[in-house]
């Protein structure tokens, strides 16, 4: 049986955006067979960095010592990393060969900054913070939303591969599903791009 994984896509989000990623119109639906076949299991992990501060400013600081490092070793209000992994096995057959036991899953940790604020905070930094880190969750939401499509298409992909014999349809398989993770790279990036790590999305703390 031969296997193949990839752990990929480590990308940031933090305090700052242009407009999302804008989605394309919603595919057919697909038959109830290849809708399950579509399914990648989704390892979700949510952690948390704690900061302190009864101001704006002192938790600006915070975040800006405290923060998930990027990929460049940048600090981020918050940070999405995901990764997919693929493994197949392969089966000769009078026509050729075809994957089975194809399975893809999706990774995803997202880290956040936590706050319990102090007595001394006042009313306006309070809501300040809420629509801050509300705008953070969405900005991350994002980052996961792209992964997701991306294991989708991995998944979709590599379905319906055949190939002449078992050796050539895993070169195949292991190409498409690189390119394929390319691609959802490259779009995370995009989005970062786009949205200024959020801050067009309101992920920035007013004083």
């Amino acid at each position: 049986m031969r296997t193949a994984t990839l752990a990929t896509l480590a990308l940031a989000s933090a305090c700052g955006s242009s407009s999302p990623e804008v989605a394309p119109p919603p595919a057919p639906a697909p038959a109830p067979a290849a809708a399950s076949a579509l399914r990648a299991p989704i390892v979700a992990t949510e952690q948390y960095y704690d900061i302190d501060g009864s101001s704006t400013g002192a938790l600006r600081d915070q975040i800006n010592r405290l923060g998930p490092k990027d990929e460049s070793g940048k600090s981020r209000d918050a940070l999405t990393v995901w990764s997919i992994e693929w493994g197949y096995g392969t089966a000769s057959r009078p026509d050729g060969c075809v994957l089975r036991d194809l399975k893809v899953t999706l990774n995803v940790t997202v880290t956040l900054p936590r706050w319990k604020p102090p007595a001394s905070a006042s009313a306006d930094l309070l809501k300040s913070w809420q629509a801050y880190l509300k705008a953070v969750r969405l900005h991350e939401a994002g980052h996961r939303t792209i992964a997701e499509r991306n294991a989708r298409e991995v998944m979709a992909a590599l379905t319906p591969l055949r190939g002449a014999n078992c050796d050539l349809l895993s070169d195949e398989a292991s190409r498409t599903a690189e390119r394929l993770v390319a691609d959802g790279r490259a779009r995370n990036r995009a989005y970062d791009v786009e949205t200024k790590h959020g801050q067009t999305q309101g992920v920035v703390l007013q004083p």
